[in-house]
Formats: structure tokens, C-alpha cells, sequence
């Protein structure tokens, strides 16, 4: 694998060496320190994007050298899974917020001393407190975090007379069905909502589908897991604010299935439809629920689309709002020699003054509390900082095969005419085959 030297830094190349020699005691007689080593695999990170953080690293830690290596998500974990195994892993690595407990036995956590859990909890947003801790003890830490928002053409918008985007799903509901446009033969020429089908459906398929349904159960206060982690729990009623029992889990399917459903007001989607980010990009859609990520995909597809993003449309405006997110944070690998020096590594790259130089060149929705109110008047990502104030996660034992059941779920109910009492009770069954209890 081919290393660079900092002086390249700014080159595009998938992996960089940042070589950090300067000794403790150069100067006053005594004999260097011998640098220490410290290999980082990233996903969802280019080396210039990140280089302010090497910076700050290096500056405070002069003596050790970081090989920094971008990865790409796909095959992404099969490699990681194998690197740890021949013990060739790295010494820091990328996990999706849902996989700490499955990786919990491969990472090292802070120490006490290196970062309190008191200092930690008032730093960061809940999401990532819950996400990379467990039982009070620090695991991971993020450089940013990302929720789910709302994209609306504003164009089609104005011209429909609707002149703010909706803040409830039932105002979503009725300004999808005033927007949407569908052909005698079936074919919608303007859809709504990009909702309906799921991430997989042959045709139609609508990017990140999955968590537009957790999203939706988790405001509806479903409990997807326990908390050891040993059942899925999503299929359970729930009691509401009027102390009513609800099929909470199976209101959110059935909500987000009408838009396909051509027996519901709301369909506005089909298998005929674009895929949900082009169907957005070439106003074929109005609205469309993403991440922060989409809006240089839209960009890309549409320069000069007339769009913007409003916050996650909530069930009761009365209520505390809730949020989804899907992100990734890095851990210290239990084979590193050098844990210590991994774990100053992570804590100073999301340092408050490392992330703000951070996010001047590279925008991402913060990750620390102390610099969300900086980014929220940003007009690209401002709605998805302050969306990091109110999300929430949830334990999944095998991210991949949960997300793949909750697509199947979606389309057992839209494509296979399932009852939604039905596809939950089924996606439940095949959940548990997942289960196994949390890590100590």
C-alpha cells in the first residue's frame, strides 16, 4: 500500500502517512523518543476533507505517526472482520452507530482517566452518548452525526399555493396527495412523497426507506429492542400519551406503506416510479426524506434545482420531537499496541477547536453540542445539526439482515398485499432468529 509523506497531503490518494517526528527532549541533550505507530481505517472520508483534523493531531502529538486510510463502505466490514482475525487489523477503525455491541469484544475503551464519562455526556449530542458508551464506560466517539430531514421543491410548492413545508405527517399526507400528478395509465409524472416502497423493491426503490420507518415508529414510542439486546420488541403495543394501548409498530407501516398503496389518498408512489433521489433531483418528486449526504447527490444531478430542507414533519407538535439518525464513529481496535496514544488520537480529532476548523471545510452536522448553535443558521446543514438535538438510535444485533427485514416488511405489505398485523408479526419472527445478548 502505498504511503505518502505529509508534504502531500492534498494529493487525492486513498491512503496517507502523516509522519510526526519531532521528539519530546530534541534539543536538550537527551535521546528522542521512539515515534509511535498508529494505522486509522475511515469510511465515508476523504484525506483533504480530514486533514485539519491530522493537523491538530499532529500538533499536539508530534512523535507519532498516523497512517490514515480511506475505505469504501462496500466490503467494507468483510475486510475489517478479516484484517482483526489474521491480527493485521487496524489500530482505529469505523463502526456504524449500531454495531458497539457486536464489536464490543474487539475494542479497547477509555480510561478513566483519559476521558470521564461525565465530560463525555456534556460534550456530545444523546445519540452518540448512547451509541458509543455502555454502562458508563466510553468505546468509540464521533466527528459528526447525521439525521434524517426533510427535502422540498420549492418550485412545486409555490406553484400549488403551499407556501411553508409541513411540520406534522398528516400536513406531509395532504400536501403530497395536492402535489402529486398521475397519468391515466398509472404512471405518476410528479409523485409527492418518495415514499411507499422500500430501499430493495424492483423498481420504485426509495434510498434509506428503512430508517423512514424506525424514524416513524420511534415517534410513535416503539421500543424496536430490549435493552440486553436478547428480543426484538417492536411488535408490542405501546401506551400513548392517553394511556391507550397501540399497535405502534404497525400505525408506522401502515402510515408509510399508503403512499404506495393505490387504494390510500396518499399514493403517490409506485414500481414504475424513479429511483427516490433522481425522482427528487428531476422534480418528479416533491418531497423526499434524507440525510444531510443527499444534498451534494442532488446537487450533482441538479445544480440549479430550487430545493431546501425543513425539519423531520413530527406525529403532535405538542409533543417532545423526535428524531432518526445513521452514522459512523471510530473505536480503538484491542490489538493496538498503542492504546493510549489511539485513545489521545480520537479525543483531540473531535476536540471542539479541531471540529470547528473541521466543518469550515467539510460540512457535516455536528457531532458536539457546543457546536451545533454555530451551524445552525448554516443553510445547508443548519437543519440537520439542530435535527441531532432530538434523535435517536436503537440497538440493532446485525444491522445489515435487520435493515433487510424491515425492507422485506415494507413490501410484503405493498407488492404482496400482506396485512400490516401480518408483515409485523412476521418481521418480528425473523428478527429474533437475530437475536443474542448484549456483551459485557
Amino acid at each position: 500500500m502505498k504511503q505518502i509523506r505529509i508534504q502531500s497531503i492534498f494529493k487525492p490518494l486513498a491512503t496517507i502517512t502523516l509522519i510526526m517526528l519531532l521528539a519530546a527532549g530534541c534539543g536538550s541533550g537527551k535521546s528522542p523518543a521512539k515515534p509511535a505507530e498508529l494505522v486509522v481505517w475511515k469510511v465515508f472520508e476523504d484525506t483533504s476533507h480530514f486533514q485539519p483534523l491530522l493537523s491538530a493531531f499532529q500538533k499536539k502529538y508530534p512523535n507519532v505517526r498516523v497512517t490514515f486510510v480511506e475505505k469504501n463502505v462496500v466490503g467494507y466490514e468483510e475486510e475489517l472482520i478479516n484484517a482483526l482475525a489474521s491480527g493485521q487489523g487496524p489500530d482505529i477503525f469505523s463502526i456504524n452507530d449500531a454495531w458497539l455491541p457486536k464489536y464490543i469484544d474487539k475494542i479497547t475503551p477509555a480510561t478513566e482517566k483519559q476521558w470521564t464519562f461525565a465530560d463525555y455526556k456534556n460534550t456530545f449530542v444523546d445519540a452518540a452518548v448512547n451509541d458509543f458508551t455502555k454502562d458508563r464506560v466510553i468505546y468509540g466517539a464521533a466527528t459528526y452525526v447525521d439525521s434524517l430531514a426533510l427535502y422540498y421543491n420549492k418550485d412545486l410548492l409555490g406553484s400549488s399555493g403551499i407556501a411553508t413545508p409541513p411540520k406534522t405527517w398528516d400536513e406531509l399526507a395532504r400536501d403530497s396527495q395536492r402535489l402529486a400528478r398521475q397519468n391515466q395509465t398509472g404512471y405518476f409524472s410528479r409523485s409527492g412523497l418518495t415514499a411507499g416502497l422500500s430501499s430493495s423493491a424492483p423498481g420504485g426503490q426509495i434510498n434509506r426507506s428503512e430508517d423512514v420507518l424506525y424514524l416513524l415508529m420511534l415517534q410513535k414510542g416503539v421500543v424496536p429492542w430490549s435493552s440486553d439486546g436478547t428480543q426484538p420488541t417492536f411488535g408490542q403495543a405501546v401506551v400513548d400519551n392517553k394511556g391507550r394501548q397501540v399497535e405502534a409498530a404497525q400505525e408506522a407501516l401502515q402510515y408509510y406503506t399508503s403512499f404506495a398503496n393505490p387504494n390510500s389518498p396518499n399514493y403517490t408512489w409506485n414500481t414504475r416510479s424513479d429511483y427516490s433521489i433522481d425522482a427528487f433531483a428531476n422534480t418528479r418528486a416533491a418531497f423526499m426524506i434524507n440525510y444531510s449526504y443527499a444534498r451534494d447527490l442532488v446537487q450533482s444531478k441538479a445544480a440549479n434545482l430550487n430545493y431546501d430542507v425543513a425539519p423531520m414533519p413530527q406525529p403532535n407538535l405538542d409533543d417532545p420531537q423526535v428524531n432518526f439518525a445513521n452514522y459512523w464513529g471510530e473505536v480503538v481496535s484491542k490489538q493496538s499496541k498503542h492504546p493510549t496514544e489511539a485513545w489521545n488520537f480520537l479525543k483531540t480529532i473531535t476536540g471542539k477547536e479541531a471540529l470547528d476548523k473541521y466543518y469550515a471545510g467539510h460540512k457535516v452536522p455536528s457531532s458536539r453540542k457546543d457546536l451545533i448553535d454555530l451551524q445552525a443558521s448554516d443553510p445547508d446543514i443548519g437543519v440537520f445539526a439542530e435535527g441531532n438535538l432530538t434523535a435517536k438510535t436503537f440497538y440493532r444485533p446485525d444491522q445489515g439482515k435487520f435493515d433487510a427485514i424491515m425492507a422485506k416488511t415494507i413490501d410484503n405489505v405493498t407488492l404482496r398485499g400482506w396485512q400490516v398485523d401480518q408483515a409485523i408479526l412476521d418481521a418480528q419472527t425473523q428478527a429474533s432468529a437475530l437475536a443474542t445478548p448484549r456483551r459485557n
